[in-house]
């Protein structure tokens, strides 16, 4: 409670890396992402994070099932947690999708990219976001690259990771993934001069 008399209610949930808050008050929502520390946070010092809100006393904890159950629908409907990224290598001189969706290698500059945008991961048994991926017969690839950012979870749907067909010059199969992807990040090679 805030000297105010203005009421708010705090959501907070722990994951392994982050505390992540959100407090919901007369002025708006704000939302905020806490490190976990070897010591256990409580409601009032994270009301304090926060900043422009004064908290007299601890916040009440909400108990009843059903309202637990409501803000975490409300705090899921605010805002996706999953996001599935396109990733498409370039080569130079290469100008139509069919080009650029047929490029298969992987080169040094490339890899380095991708292991800057996140970490590769084995698909077969990853029991965490997939962004649509296979992870039970390789049927998407062996392998993709995917990174955790403010409790975001992003998969990356790296072109030259996905289903390759010498059959099928316009590779639908990677333009399904690619295409429904929210970003599609594209790495330029040039050749050294």
């Amino acid at each position: 409670v805030s000297t105010q008399s203005t009421g708010f209610i705090l959501s907070v949930v722990k994951s392994d890396e982050h505390y992540r808050a959100i407090l919901w008050a007369k002025s708006g929502l704000q939302r905020i992402y806490l490190p976990v520390s070897q010591k256990t946070r409580s409601p009032h010092s994270i009301c304090q994070e926060f900043g422009d809100i004064d908290v007299v006393r601890a916040p009440r904890e909400i108990k009843e099932a059903e309202i637990q159950k409501d803000l975490l629908y409300i705090e899921e409907q605010e805002g996706a947690i999953n996001f599935k990224f396109g990733v498409l290598y370039r080569k130079k001189g290469q100008s139509t999708d069919n080009e650029i969706l047929c490029n298969n290698d992987i080169t040094p500059a490339f890899e380095k990219f991708l292991n800057l945008i996140g970490e590769k991961v084995a698909l077969k048994g990853f029991n965490e976001y997939r962004g649509g991926l296979d992870v039970k017969g390789d049927t998407t690839g062996t392998h993709s690259y995917r990174t955790v950012m403010e409790g975001k979870h992003i998969m990356f749907h790296v072109a030259n990771m996905l289903p390759f067909s010498k059959d099928n010059p316009q590779q639908v199969e990677r333009k399904r993934h690619i295409g429904n992807d929210i970003v599609n990040i594209v790495f330029q090679e040039e050749e050294d001069e």
